[in-house]
C-alpha cells in the first residue's frame, strides 16, 4: 500500500496529507478542499499529529486521487514502519512559549521524516512545560528545560494507543545544536536493537541496559 493511504471501512480510503509540521498555507487548504470534494466525502480530518486526511476515496478512485494529490503539490506519507511527520505545538506564537517551536520541529523533520525503522516513530517538539505530558507521549519528546535557561528536556519511549506508557527522561538536559545527534543516536539504538512490530520502548525494556547507554551517550554531548 502507498504510504499515506489508509483503508476504511466500506471499501473506502483515507489520504493522508502533511503540511509544515501541523501548518498549512491558504493555497493548500484550498487545493485539498477541490481533491475532497472531486474524489472524497466532503470531509476533511485533522489529526493528532498536525496532519489531515481526506476520507473516503473509493477504490476505484485511489490511483487517481493519489496522482491528483501529487500533481497539487501536496505530500502524501506519514503511515508505515517510518519516522513520521514531527508534531509541534503552538509555541512559536503562543504567548507561554519559550522558543521557537516550529523552526526547530520543521529542522528535525528535514532531518528525520521517512525514514525506515521496526515499527514507527513519533517525534514531538513543544514550547513549553504545560505540555509535559504530550512530551512523554512521544518516542521521543522534546522541551524547554525546568531548569536550565536555553536547554532541552528529552523524553524517550512514550506511547499512546491502547497501552500507553509515559516516556523517561533523560536526566542530562541539551543545547538545541545537540539534538538532531542525540535523536539520529536513539533510531541507531533502535534499528540496530529493535525488530517488527516492537516500538522503541519495548526494544528499551527488553534490554534495559540500553537506557543506560543512552544515558552515558547524552551525558557525552552535554559536555
Amino acid at each position: 500500500m502507498t504510504l499515506g493511504v489508509l483503508p476504511q471501512k466500506n471499501n473506502r480510503y483515507a489520504l493522508r496529507i502533511l503540511g509544515s509540521c501541523g501548518e498549512f498555507t491558504s493555497e493548500e487548504l484550498l487545493r485539498l478542499s477541490e481533491l475532497t470534494a472531486r474524489f472524497g466525502s466532503g470531509r476533511i480530518t485533522a489529526t493528532s499529529r498536525g496532519t489531515v486526511e481526506l476520507n473516503g476515496v473509493a477504490e476505484s478512485e485511489l490511483k487517481a486521487a493519489i496522482e491528483a494529490v501529487q500533481a497539487a503539490k501536496l505530500r502524501l506519507g506519514g503511515t508505515g514502519a517510518t519516522v513520521r511527520a514531527v508534531v509541534a505545538c503552538k509555541g512559536t506564537d503562543c504567548r507561554k512559549g519559550m522558543f521557537d517551536v516550529h523552526t526547530l520541529a520543521c529542522k528535525l523533520d528535514e532531518e528525520f521524516y521517512g525514514i525506515d525503522v521496526p515499527k514507527k516513530f513519533k517525534i514531538g517538539v513543544f514550547g513549553c512545560p504545560n505540555s509535559l505530558g504530550k512530551a512523554m507521549a512521544q518516542d521521543v519528546g522534546i522541551m524547554p528545560s525546568f531548569t536550565k535557561t536555553g536547554k532541552f528536556e528529552i523524553y524517550i519511549g512514550g506511547l499512546l494507543g491502547n497501552r500507553p506508557v509515559q516516556g523517561k527522561r533523560i536526566p542530562v538536559p541539551l543545547q538545541e545544536d545537540r539534538l538532531v545527534d542525540a535523536i539520529k543516536y536513539i533510531l541507531d539504538v533502535y534499528k540496530a536493537n529493535g525488530i517488527y512490530p516492537q516500538r522503541l520502548r519495548a526494544v528499551l525494556d527488553n534490554k534495559t541496559e540500553l537506557w543506560q547507554e543512552i544515558n552515558c551517550y547524552f551525558e557525552s554531548l552535554a559536555k
